[in-house]
């Protein structure tokens, strides 16, 4: 059960990204209590944040504001999202955010609304590998030109404006998330362990097509379309059987592989769903 809700958001020159979706979320009564902003260092984002603190001070006495000032390793200060060494910073601030969240069993509200188009990719790639069906993303439409005249940091009832949910494809199932909010404060290793999870999952389901659905006449004849590329009449020969018998097996197998897999299959997607397969099981012997 969550015990809160954390708006999570990078923050741009101007500050009123984070507080117009933090306004309308507390109308929609999600209970916010805290507001952590991720934010580069140039001097006028360090404006922008000073005037967020502020306003945090004295409209929001409830919610406590936390500022990520994103760094490179040896703490030299990120001006600018201008390298790859800089994404691997900012996705590391959000990955670092995400997981201290869902660790302390917090529903995360991740905002797209302000900061550069960089952070919002790296902010839903972190989402992807540790949200759950609790967590949000959301994006804003507006008409507010919020650079330039008035800088208001909260709507008026002239301003229109639309929040809208962003839907998140979750790399991982809820097991792999524990394991991964269980594991190193690293996206990289959490990318290449989730790469590792889902490899051993799709070998662990192969294992239960090659087990469960097929007969073992049917192997016989899959292990030889798939190791040797024979066709039917080749199979045939090889087994004793007749290419009439063989070619209804395939037909079996198919029918096997669709059940299965729910996708129809053709000799060239059952040798390449099975390859890896029979080549991991030649290396157990």
């Amino acid at each position: 059960m969550s015990i809160g809700h954390v708006l999570i958001s990078p923050l741009s020159t101007e500050p009123q990204g984070v507080i117009w979706l933090l306004d309308w979320l507390l109308e929609q009564e999600y209970p916010i209590q805290e507001v952590c902003v991720i934010h580069t260092q140039a001097d006028i984002i360090r404006i922008a944040a000073q005037r967020l603190s502020e306003e945090f001070g004295v409209l929001y006495p409830s919610i406590r504001p936390r500022f990520v000032p994103l760094e490179r390793k040896g703490g030299t200060a990120v001006e600018d999202i201008v390298s790859d060494e800089d994404t691997w910073v900012l996705l590391g601030a959000f990955y670092r955010e995400i997981r201290l969240a869902k660790r302390a069993g917090q529903t995360v509200h991740l905002s797209l609304v302000s900061g550069r188009k960089t952070m919002a990719v790296y902010g839903m790639v972190a989402a992807q590998l540790l949200f759950d069906e609790q967590d949000h993303v959301w994006h804003m439409i507006s008409k507010m030109a919020w650079q330039g005249g008035e800088k208001r940091l909260h709507p008026t009832p002239e301003d229109t404006f639309q929040v809208i949910a962003v839907p998140v494809i979750r790399w991982a199932d809820a097991a792999t998330v524990r394991l991964l909010l269980d594991g190193p404060d690293d996206p990289w290793e959490a990318i290449h362990r989730q790469q590792e999870f889902a490899s051993s999952e799709k070998q662990r389901r192969r294992r239960e097509f090659w087990r469960h659905y097929l007969t073992p006449a049917q192997r016989q004849v899959v292990e030889l379309l798939v190791r040797e590329g024979l066709d039917n009449v080749s199979i045939a020969r090889r087994l004793g059987k007749s290419e009439r018998t063989i070619a209804n097996q395939l037909s079996q197998v198919y029918r096997s592989y669709q059940e299965w897999r729910g996708v129809p299959a053709t000799r060239a997607t059952l040798i390449a769903e099975l390859a890896t397969l029979l080549g991991d099981m030649d290396s157990k012997k």
